[in-house]
């Protein structure tokens, strides 16, 4: 019993990485473009539902809050085609990637049990965990 008050449990980071194979630039290729799309359809829908806002604004004689709204919306719509433009990088560096190399997916939290005497650094520091299409080929502690 005592030993269980020497014991808590926490979180650490743990890195995904892929190793490259045809399929995994293949599915990263169409994620990629599904995302791509995905934005382009909410500015579709944005653009259509802010027209019509902006003009029952304008018939309404709320010209100030027609030009902030309208403002606000080019803001929103050059965020938008910055995501956009960096998803259409990543989706070249994506054909570029060489099979075998190293991909990383991201991160993961992972819990990791941590008692009096152990190297807190060593406990929490960093690890990744290696995979091939799908598949744990490997548990790196960093």
């Amino acid at each position: 019993m005592a030993e269980k008050k020497n014991m808590i449990e926490l979180k650490r980071v743990v890195m995904v990485k892929a190793i490259v194979t045809e399929a995994f630039k293949e599915n990263l290729g169409k994620e990629l473009e599904r995302a791509v799309n995905n934005i382009d359809n909410q500015v579709s829908q944005m653009s259509e539902r802010s027209k019509s806002y902006l003009d029952a604004l304008k018939k309404k004689g709320l010209m100030q809050k027609a030009a902030a709204f309208k403002h606000q919306m080019e803001e929103e719509k050059a965020k938008q085609a910055a995501a956009k433009s960096d998803l259409l990088m990543k989706t070249e560096d994506a054909k570029k990637l060489q099979v075998g190399s190293e991909f990383v997916q991201g991160p993961l939290e992972g819990p990791v049990n941590v008692s009096v005497g152990d190297n807190l650094y060593k406990k929490v520091g960093g690890a990744e965990v290696i995979v091939k299409d799908g598949i744990i080929q490997e548990i790196r502690e960093i």
